[in-house]
């Protein structure tokens, strides 16, 4: 998040102000690379340089001022810079699961030791538990880190229009109005045919991941149809809050599945648009 934040300040006309701001960022960044030194953080390394150098490229060349085009534009970039890496140095997802797989169990091992005793049957339970899900994690951690990078993105691009002493770039749009180029849903249909067709199990892997990175980006699509259709009820402010976040922690199995719905028929149907003309016509609007 600073690496990208410094980069948005650099990337305008900037006071001295955001020159001081966006070096000690980087400082910090570097402070930051520098710790670690297990296989997994090298890699962390590697990609936000990656994701560093794709979204200057993007915000000098292309100068998009939109936040969704400028950071699917950049994070694309460093992704396909990435693929060339992993095929030139023979990186295999597989070698990256295990080296994920590794660091975090490691990480997780120590807060076990705190919680429950070596030989105990509440250690072993877990530390199974673990296994399972950091393997799971392992095999779509590309498309995970993919949409952890949209999301960092995101909080930097908020952070920018408060930092920046007179932001050149167009802020945040709001979350009911969050919605990107429909030609995506692309992605979806081909990751979601190398998955099935058996003959393309060589590229399953990929396949996979970028089915996890489409499917995020439709399920917060989604998400955003229906805080359109929360505000349009007026059903806002902390109580509605409230609700949705104890709602989607008791269930997130029904109202996950039904978001990603959502979003990926909203290609199609344009819910927000037929909210407003519902509206509309309620009103006796023409």
């Amino acid at each position: 998040m600073a690496a990208p934040l410094a980069v948005c300040l650099l990337a305008q006309r900037p006071a001295r102000r955001d020159l001081v701001v966006a070096g000690a960022l980087l400082a910090f960044t570097a402070l930051l690379l520098a710790a670690g030194d297990d296989g997994f953080a090298q890699l962390e390394r590697g990609w936000v340089v990656l994701l560093t150098g794709s979204l200057v490229i993007v915000l000098a060349v292309g100068r998009p001022r939109g936040f969704v085009t400028a950071t699917l534009a950049a994070v694309g970039g460093a992704a396909a810079a990435a693929a060339l890496l992993m095929g030139a140095t023979r990186l295999t997802t597989a070698k990256i699961a295990g080296m994920a797989e590794q660091h975090y169990f490691l990480q997780t091992r120590q807060l076990l030791d705190l919680l429950a005793p070596v030989g105990s049957d509440l250690r072993e339970s877990a530390q199974q538990s673990i296994q399972t899900g950091l393997a799971v994690f392992g095999d779509f951690l590309p498309g995970i880190v993919l949409l952890q990078t949209l999301a960092a993105l995101a909080l930097a691009w908020a952070l920018y229009q408060r930092v920046a002493r007179e932001p050149e770039r167009e802020p945040l749009p709001p979350l009911a109005a969050f919605r990107f180029n429909d030609h995506l849903i692309w992605g979806v249909a081909l990751s979601l045919l190398v998955v099935v067709l058996p003959w393309l199990g060589w590229a399953r892997d990929l396949g996979g991941n970028s089915l996890v990175f489409f499917g995020g980006l439709y399920l917060v699509r989604g998400v955003a149809v229906l805080a359109a259709v929360a505000i349009a009820t007026g059903f806002t402010g902390a109580a509605a809050y409230a609700v949705a976040v104890v709602g989607t922690a008791l269930l997130w199995w029904l109202l996950a599945p039904a978001a990603l719905l959502l979003g990926l028929t909203d290609t199609l149907v344009d819910w927000r648009l037929r909210l407003a003309r519902v509206i509309q016509n309620s009103r006796g609007q023409p």
